[in-house]
């Protein structure tokens, strides 16, 4: 018998069996009804009489939050309720009831389009999925436009929640740790707060399914399996074995994880490691400690730019790193400086399009270019740092004459606040990101001029062979074990280790198994990753004596493909040390030519 197959993105690991929940969502008017001008200032009311409505229950779903989940957790409302108070947002509902002489409705309706088609537009896939924040507190304005309101329900019985696509309130509302067995949705990715709160509530779930909401009925019975990003209707009894012993295999492996989180980072042989977060959020730095964390190795501050239509102020930059440094402290917390340009576009910084974005004017190159902008941040930094234990972090450096320029901005804002008589952190860090290959050539050059390099794997593999890893027609061709590439690396990290600077790797390199090991076999001592991964991470490299991983590295290096090397790595490990890959899953060993 044939069985209905869905390939997406696992966000949130693990295996859930159960009967699908359809929940009905709002649905936007595509009708202009027009008013007469005598109407406006009493549709004027009816609109701020719905946000003051919405005002309410963000803040009283903000509160269920934190009761169910933590204060961690309650953060995407405390985004939203600033949405919903930014004056360009309501201004601009404002403008198109009182210019169009237009219902509420058509008012939300176009604000909605707008802004759906503003965040489509961009290329980066963390900025894309910020659409649903926007559009979920529109669709709650909306919806409070009904004095007489629907109590939303809250399910009775075990489900699995399917939905062409899930705002982050709605997942706070129908979420629940004891009924939710699973979740699967048309839309979103790795990024998205529903990925988040599954996350949070350790409720497996696959999105971008893309039309699992139109192939299943309330009642179907259906796997998740948040591990492999895979979904299976109506499977028959020999596949719901199947998926119950990895559903079982899974939370076994996932309880030893948990205890490893409080283990001590150090390999079988002693040599010491440590394992960092990559965060775009200060809030999720709770989570990332619990997870086993010690600091934060990247903090990317492009989300600051998400919350509202006009560019940030100084105070809210420096709110967001004082809340993060003083989350993290005494561990250290690396902020990257806004890496935007290019395809990652914004509306308020007004980027024009170029031919080839990828190599244009992005990330260190547009603060260089845009330096009263660059100074606010920086400026928002060093206040920040108080506590010593914030470092600053360049993207895409090429080379020395743009070290030295943002050595001279730097140096003058620091002036700026002693003048001031405005403390900061006079010795901080400032460290560049090696994800250029003329980098990469220069590393020893640039690590006289810097505190400590992050290696960002994705964008230097990327650019070392030529291959754009989103572009399905050569994405096979993205591979981090070319033996290029790992010696490209290897040379980044010896020469750090060589000038005795600090040198971290924080691209998803960092959070492969495989990956991690030939690192640490190099010389690798600081690893940055999504903090999920961290416990897997950490118990890889606990259970391998350093020594082992570098004599198979020198053997790497005699290899001539990715796949001899994978091949070889995986083999030794599984003979040396079997423990490593003890995670409830079969180890899949690259066939051999």
């Amino acid at each position: 018998m044939d069985i209905t197959r869905l390939r997406g993105i696992g966000v949130s690991p693990g295996v859930a069996m159960g009967e699908v929940l359809l929940p009905r969502r709002v649905i936007f008017t595509s009708r202009k009804e027009l008013i007469a001008e005598v109407q406006v200032p009493d549709e004027l009311k009816r609109l701020r009489q719905a946000i003051d409505r919405t005002r309410d229950d963000l803040v009283r779903i903000k509160d269920g939050v934190k009761d169910k989940l933590g204060q961690d957790s309650s953060f995407i409302f405390e985004a939203h309720l600033l949405i919903l108070e930014d004056p360009a947002l309501v201004s601009g509902l404002e403008a198109v009831i009182r210019d169009e002489k237009a219902r509420a409705e058509w008012a939300l309706s176009k604000m909605n389009s707008r802004y759906e088609q503003l965040f489509e537009s961009l290329a980066d896939d963390y900025f894309r999925q910020r659409k649903s924040d926007v559009s979920d507190v529109l669709t709650r304005v909306y919806r409070n436009l009904e004095t007489r309101r629907e109590k939303e329900k809250t399910p009775q019985k075990e489900h699995i929640l399917v939905a062409h696509e899930l705002l982050p309130s709605e997942a706070a509302l129908r979420f629940s740790k004891e009924l939710t067995l699973g979740v699967a949705l048309d839309m979103g990715g790795q990024t998205s707060h529903t990925a988040i709160l599954a996350r949070s509530l350790g409720i497996p779930a696959v999105l971008g399914l893309r039309d699992v909401s139109r192939q299943v009925r309330e009642g179907d019975f259906i796997i998740v399996d948040g591990t492999d990003g895979e979904v299976i209707i109506d499977p028959p009894p020999a596949i719901r074995r199947e998926f119950q012993a990895k559903k079982e295999k899974y939370e076994t492996y996932g309880r030893e994880l948990q205890k490893t989180a409080k283990l001590k980072s150090v390999t079988l042989d002693k040599v010491r490691f440590i394992p960092q977060a990559n965060l775009e959020l200060p809030e999720e730095i709770g989570p990332a400690l619990a997870m086993g964390a010690e600091g934060v190795g990247l903090f990317r501050s492009e989300f600051i730019y998400l919350r509202r239509e006009s560019l940030p102020t100084e105070e809210d930059h420096f709110e967001i790193y004082s809340r993060l440094a003083s989350g993290a402290h005494p561990r250290p917390v690396t902020i990257r400086t806004l890496d935007i340009g290019g395809e990652k576009s914004l509306p308020q910084l007004n980027i024009e399009k170029e031919p080839n974005p990828a190599l244009g004017l992005r990330a260190v190159r547009f603060s260089l270019r845009n330096k009263e902008l660059f100074r606010v941040q920086l400026r928002a930094i060093l206040r920040a740092s108080t506590g010593k234990n914030v470092r600053v972090l360049l993207p895409m450096v090429t080379d020395v004459d743009e070290i030295a320029e943002v050595k001279a901005i730097f140096e003058d804002v620091k002036e700026e606040l002693r003048r001031g008589r405005v403390a900061f952190d006079e010795r901080i860090p400032l460290g560049v990101m090696i994800e250029v290959p003329a980098a990469a050539a220069m590393a020893d050059v640039i690590l006289k001029e810097v505190d400590f390099v992050s290696i960002g794997t994705n964008d230097l593999i990327q650019y070392f062979l030529a291959v754009d890893r989103s572009n399905e027609f050569v994405t096979h061709l993205f591979k981090p074990f070319h033996p290029a590439v790992l010696r490209l690396i290897r040379s980044v990290i010896q020469a750090a280790r060589k000038a005795e600077k600090d040198v971290v790797v924080c691209g998803e390199m960092a959070a492969d198994t495989l990956g991690a090991i030939v690192l640490l076999g190099f010389g690798l001592r600081t690893f940055s990753m999504n903090p999920i991964f961290i416990p897997r991470i950490k118990k890889a490299l606990r259970s391998i004596e350093c020594k082992t991983a570098e004599r198979i590295v020198e053997e790497t290096m005699k290899l001539r493909s990715a796949q001899e090397i994978e091949e070889y790595v995986t083999e030794e490990v599984l003979l040396r040390h079997p423990q490593v890959f003890l995670t409830g899953q079969p180890v899949e060993v690259p066939p051999k030519k």
